[in-house]
């Protein structure tokens, strides 16, 4: 064998052996698998993970880890189906700035630090907290927890 013709040979070996380039995005891809990137209550944490919520026209309850590329929000605390001891309790979660959140009919709109709270007073036994969340874009998702406060 010539020497160019194995050399031409030796490149198109370690061409078609070298590993495939991979592309990393400037920006952060949301990743399902990541249950919680927020830190929950410690004194509503349980093993159950927080949601992700992705609109859609139903309910989605809470352990759900869909997510969209530009519409999203989450609640760490309280988790769904939860036992408290106290009469009120805090809807700690994170959506986009100026994200338009109702909590029980408690509207709060979303800053530039993606943060929101809303405290919900709680009746003995089993409650029901409905969270929706909107946006300008007229992407409407929804939320229905469960919170039983024991005394």
């Amino acid at each position: 064998m010539n020497k160019p013709r194995m050399i031409v040979t030796l490149f198109l070996l370690l061409v078609a052996c070298s590993p495939t380039p991979t592309i990393i995005p400037s920006t952060p891809i949301p990743n399902p698998a990541i249950q919680n990137p927020l830190p929950a209550s410690p004194v509503l944490q349980s093993e159950a993970p927080a949601a992700n919520i992705q609109p859609t026209p139903t309910d989605v309850g809470a352990g759900s880890s869909e997510i969209t590329d530009d519409f999203w929000f989450q609640v760490t605390s309280p988790l769904d189906e939860a036992v408290v001891n106290t009469p009120q309790v805090e809807v700690i979660g994170a959506a986009p700035a100026e994200t338009v959140i109702s909590v029980n009919d408690e509207i709060v709109i979303v800053g530039n630090d993606q943060q929101f709270k809303a405290t919900i007073s709680l009746e003995e036994g089993p409650n029901l907290i409905e969270i929706i969340a909107s946006d300008i874009n007229e992407n409407e998702a929804s939320l229905l927890l469960t919170v039983t406060y024991e005394p």
